[in-house]
């Protein structure tokens, strides 16, 4: 009976889905395998649900919210690769993982969320054609005061 008893103690089970998620993402990370911020953002673009979630209403932070999105795109290499087309085919510019937050922190603004054009900042993407929160295809464009803004496609 000890035998077991032993055994037993020695066995780790994950606490919650989110535990599981974070081992995961670090094992990937730890192998080198990385995926690009602007295809994650081209990822996000596209499907308005993985956007981050607006303070005081969810769980997740920011980083927690990219790797969910790195995660869906390591399980299958056919979204990868579709995404990483869509990236390169949209313009958006390459991203520091530091810009990619950012882009992300002020989309949970109100005034983001709300507006047709997409929920980012058109100056970060200037150049960029993406998705708008009305679903329609947005181009950033610069305007005669060299700032960048939506314009829909």
């Amino acid at each position: 009976m000890s035998a077991t008893r032993k055994s037993n103690r020695h066995i780790k089970k994950p606490n919650s889905e989110k535990t599981i998620v974070v081992n995961k993402t670090r094992k990937m990370t730890k192998d080198k395998w990385t995926i690009n911020p602007n295809v994650v953002l081209a990822f996000i673009s596209k499907n308005h649900e993985y956007l981050p979630t607006v303070p005081n209403y969810g769980d997740y932070s920011i980083e927690e919210d990219i790797f969910r999105v790195r995660i869906v795109l390591w399980q299958s290499a056919k979204k990868f690769k579709t995404y990483a087309e869509l990236a390169k085919k949209s313009n958006i510019p390459v991203l520091s993982e530091a810009s990619l937050i950012t882009i992300l922190n002020e989309s949970k603004e109100k005034k983001y969320r709300e507006r047709g054009s997409p929920p980012f900042s058109s100056n970060k993407l200037c150049g960029s054609s993406l998705k708008g929160n009305d679903g329609k295809m947005y181009i950033s464009t610069k305007n005669k005061a060299n700032i960048c803004t939506w314009i829909a496609n």
